[in-house]
Parts: structure tokens; sequence; C-alpha cells
């Protein structure tokens, strides 16, 4: 019993691990792709040339794009991949209308848009390939020199992160449990199931069935929990839905996009300190009377 019990948690933790590093790495890339976006609408100096300005909203379309690709890719991949012809078409869909005519061709070749997705030969392709047309455009803008070196060195490491998010999420996805682990765990199990009412039933009579069920619900539940959670991409209920993250995430870029060339409102008066306690009806304005002494 401690033998099985001591393989089983370590099981499940291993899975819990996973599972938290995978929403971690999803979380992230999403910060790092609206952090991107920011850099690209609020740094860069679109007045510089046309082309700037061109190759800047190129960028903010190609991070969306690249989410819709890596969300095609986990959808059509491992072991959760969906088997629905209508979700197939509509990942591919999504992709067709944000790509150009000559990135499609990179993206699927020998296919055409019209191309449904569960009828291409091309079940995904490579999210990497955005990542190097996001730098190839990148350069173009520091060619201008609409944006200081020094920014556009954290963009690169913006970019280089964002792909290690991608990497490390596909590691997770495709690295099942090692076979003959999964195998002992589940023979242990049974066996250690089997043998349990025998060696109850002198002492614990009727109630040796409840407790039989109890264990074997426990045990048996603890590694179904391992194998839903070590595999966090896909279809199931209990899997991270990576199209939900990505409806805000568009909504975020589209709307940093708009509000660059927005009016920004003051709110104090140039030559007015400023203080929040008179503008905030609920602030604690003891502490703040107590903050500002210190500071006088």
């Amino acid at each position: 019993a401690i033998l099985v019990s001591f393989l089983l948690v370590l099981k499940t933790q291993a899975a819990n691990n996973q599972f938290w590093e995978a929403l971690s790495d999803l979380t992230n890339m999403c910060h790092l792709l609206r952090s991107i976006s920011i850099s690209v609408c609020g740094m860069v100096n679109w007045e510089k040339h046309k082309e700037v300005e061109k190759n800047a909203k190129r960028i903010v379309r190609l991070l969306v794009l690249y989410y819709l690709v890596v969300l095609e890719y986990f959808q059509r991949t491992g072991t959760n991949q969906t088997n629905a012809a209508s979700q197939m078409d509509n990942l591919r869909h999504d992709v067709a209308a944000l790509a150009g005519d000559h990135e499609w061709t990179v993206l699927y070749p020998g296919e055409g848009k019209g191309t449904a997705g569960s009828k291409s030969a091309h079940r995904h392709t490579r999210p990497t390939i955005i990542l190097f047309w996001i730098s190839l455009s990148l350069r173009q803008i520091l060619d201008h020199q609409a944006l200081e070196p020094p920014i556009m060195n954290g963009v690169l490491n913006q970019l280089t992160q964002v792909s290690a998010c991608f990497w490390n999420m596909d590691k997770i996805d495709k690295t099942q449990f090692p076979f003959p682990y999964t195998q002992i765990v589940k023979w242990l199990t049974l066996v250690f199931l089997v043998m349990l009412p025998f060696v109850l039933a002198p002492n614990c009579g009727w109630l040796t069935c409840v407790f039989s069920a109890v264990a074997t619900v426990g045990f048996f539940g603890l590694d179904e929990v391992a194998e839903i959670l070590e595999s966090p991409f896909g279809n199931d209920p209990n899997d991270l839905d990576i199209r939900a993250y990505g409806d805000p995430l568009m909504s975020d870029l589209e709307l940093i996009c708009r509000c660059r060339d927005g009016e920004l409102d003051f709110v104090f008066n140039p030559d007015e300190k400023i203080d929040f306690s008179h503008l905030l009806g609920n602030f604690d304005d003891g502490f703040h009377q107590h903050f500002c002494a210190n500071l006088a």
C-alpha cells in the first residue's frame, strides 16, 4: 500500500506541476505579445517614414497571426487533438483571415486559402517562421532609425522569450509519462485493490465492500487525474482553453494600436501636485497625511 501510494502521489504531483507550468507559459506568452505591441505602438516613431508605419502595423497583425497559429498547432497535435472537422475548418479559416497571400504559401505550401482545414494535407504549420517575419519588420524599422537600439534589443529579447514559451508548452504537451512507469503503477494498483478485500474481510465483515470501493475510487481516481493533467492542451473539459486567452489578447492589441493617436487627458493641472486623496472618495486620508508628513 505504501509503495503504490508513493508512486501514485509522485505521478500526480509531477502532472500537477506540468499543468501549472503550462499555464504559466501560456499567460507569459500573452503578456509578452502585449508588451511587444505596446513597444511597437508606443515607442516606434511612425511618422519617421511611411514604411515605418506599414511595418509597425504588420507586426501587430503578425502577433495575432502567431497566436492563431499556436492555437491551431496545439489543437491539431498531441494526445488531445481535435477530431471535429468543423473545428479544424474554423482554426484554418482564422489563420487565413490574417495571413497574406505570400505568407500563406510559406505556411501551407501547395494549398490555397480556400482549402478547408479538415481536408488540408498540412495539419498545422510552424509558428517560428512568423517570429522571423516580425524580426524582419523590426529590422526595417531600425533601418529608418524609428526606434532606439536599446529598446529594439528589448523587443528582440521578448520575441526570444515568446519562442521559449511556445517550445516549453510543446514539450509539456508532447512528453508523456514513461511507459514502464505508467505500466508498473497500473499493475501494482490493480494487484493491491484485488488483494485488499481478502485482507479486510476477516476484521471488517460487510464493511469490506465500502472500504474497497473507497480505495478503488481513490487510487484509480488519482491515476486518472495524473493522466488528464499531463497533457493540458486540447479539447477536454479540464484542458487549458487557449482560445479563451486569445480573444482578450486580440482585443488588447487592437485597442493599443487604435489608441496610439488618441488624445490623453491631464486630470491634474500642469502646476498642481499629484494628490490622489482629493480625487478618490474612499482614499485612506490618515495614511496619506502621515506619508506626506514623512516626505516633508
